[in-house]
């Protein structure tokens, strides 16, 4: 059921800009390997030199980093694939990888979040084993990022991007990957843990679908006869100084009324 929210101040968005790293451990033996793979496998629409990777199509340029194989790619592989149930295949496939590209972009929107998903996709189509999202932890298997593009919608970011299933000692849940996206990570404190992940997720997806605008204060509930949450600004965010994980756009706490 779609969200319900209540007092919608207008407020001003700032962006801020923000590095998304991505990482895909592949079977090039060599960086002039990779960059014919590219070409051949979209036709041409991206192109490779130097260290970056260009969309013909859409002018969008990305950085590269090609680095030799990894020792310990298959365990971190195994740790961030967990959510998503990384098959024990698709692991030890990850384990006999040849070489490994990391690709980063300036995100802050919904449209760099797609242009750099969607270059991912043509690495894994010209030799990419599986996907690793650095700046939020989570590793998907090849044919499920594949799958995301079949009827690829906006939505999609959400599952691709975000973890919002983290939960401390205390039994805070929180989410981590929507700066992403561009928009701010939201914890939750005294719910249950699945309530509380399912909170989470419809607020990250309403954000994303309907693109509210949100102000300090505001309340939200996810129908009309469910618990309405205050939401407020959260100052002390749990990945906070992690230059790969603290959310620069900064992060919502939902407390119940």
């Amino acid at each position: 059921m779609w969200p319900f929210k209540k007092k919608t101040p207008v407020v001003e968005n700032i962006k801020t800009s923000f590095t998304t790293v991505i990482c895909i451990p592949g079977n090039w033996n060599n960086w002039d390997e990779f960059i014919l793979s590219i070409v051949s496998a979209t036709n041409g629409d991206y192109i490779a030199a130097g260290k970056i990777l260009m969309n013909n199509k859409s002018d969008k340029f990305f950085t590269l980093d090609f680095c030799e194989k990894d020792p310990k790619m298959q365990e971190a592989f195994s740790v961030a694939g967990s959510v998503t149930r990384m098959t024990q295949n698709c692991i030890d496939e990850v384990g006999n990888h040849k070489s490994v590209l990391y690709i980063s972009a300036e995100t802050g929107t919904l449209e760099d979040a797609e242009h750099i998903a969607y270059a991912t996709n043509a690495m894994l189509k010209a030799g990419g084993i599986a996907v690793k999202i650095e700046t939020t932890g989570k590793a998907f298997e090849k044919t499920k990022w594949l799958n995301f593009f079949d009827k690829f919608e906006i939505a999609n970011l959400y599952e691709m991007f975000v973890l919002d299933s983290i939960s401390d000692t205390m039994g805070t849940v929180y989410s981590c990957g929507m700066h992403n996206l561009g928009y701010k990570d939201t914890i939750v404190s005294g719910e249950e843990f699945q309530s509380a992940v399912n909170l989470i997720s419809i607020f990250g997806y309403y954000q994303i679908i309907d693109k509210p605008t949100i102000a300090n204060n505001q309340t939200f509930s996810i129908a009309a006869d469910a618990p309405i949450y205050k939401i407020s600004n959260e100052l002390n965010q749990p990945n906070k100084g992690d230059e790969f994980f603290e959310n620069p756009f900064g992060m919502w706490r939902l407390t119940k009324q």
